[in-house]
């Protein structure tokens, strides 16, 4: 068994609302750094995201991981961003949800990640996911279909500003 492998164990040893949950994922998520193709770390982080009963703060850990450290290989890609985009149109607790809306920046070259970002940018109920969720589209940088939604945000009283900050900064002009 190798560290990862014991960090885990403890992981779910732990009672569910235990602060070491978030500090154990922390630690899990850093070791992609080292090793981004390790076979455990991405599925764990993936499967802790993904759990609505998992202890919340562990769960941001995750989605922290997740977009600081997007896994290079497509089909973990795919999970991670699939994991993500089920926080952000399910009833989480918003602090997850607004952590999920932000790691998703990587992943937004997936249509289905465009989509549903577009989506919580434009009307989410909760403003700090319309922010992050702005905030992963600016990440993720200029394309047709986010210079379109930033086009039509450019019109909206909360985050029209913001939105025509980043088209300028992408040195393209807001929408007249």
């Amino acid at each position: 068994m190798d560290r990862t492998d014991s960090l885990i164990e403890q992981f779910r040893a732990l009672p569910a609302e235990s602060d070491q949950k978030r500090e154990l994922v922390a630690t899990i998520g850093d070791m992609l750094a080292d090793r981004p193709d390790h076979p455990v770390v991405v599925p764990f982080l993936t499967s802790v995201t993904a759990d609505a009963e998992e202890y919340e703060l562990a769960r941001v850990e995750a989605t922290k991981a997740l977009r600081l450290r997007p896994p290079a290989d497509a089909g973990s890609r795919l999970r991670a961003g699939q994991a993500l985009l089920a926080v952000l149109r399910g009833p989480d607790e918003d602090l997850v949800r607004q952590y999920a809306a932000m790691a998703l920046g990587p992943y937004a070259d997936d249509p289905e990640v465009h989509e549903v970002l577009a989506a919580a940018v434009m009307d989410d109920f909760d403003r700090l996911v319309r922010d992050n969720a702005l905030a992963a589209l600016n990440e993720a940088g200029p394309s047709d279909k986010r210079i379109e939604v930033l086009h039509r945000l450019s019109e909206d009283a909360a985050l029209g500003h913001e939105a025509v900050r980043i088209l300028t900064a992408w040195g393209l002009e807001p929408a007249a």
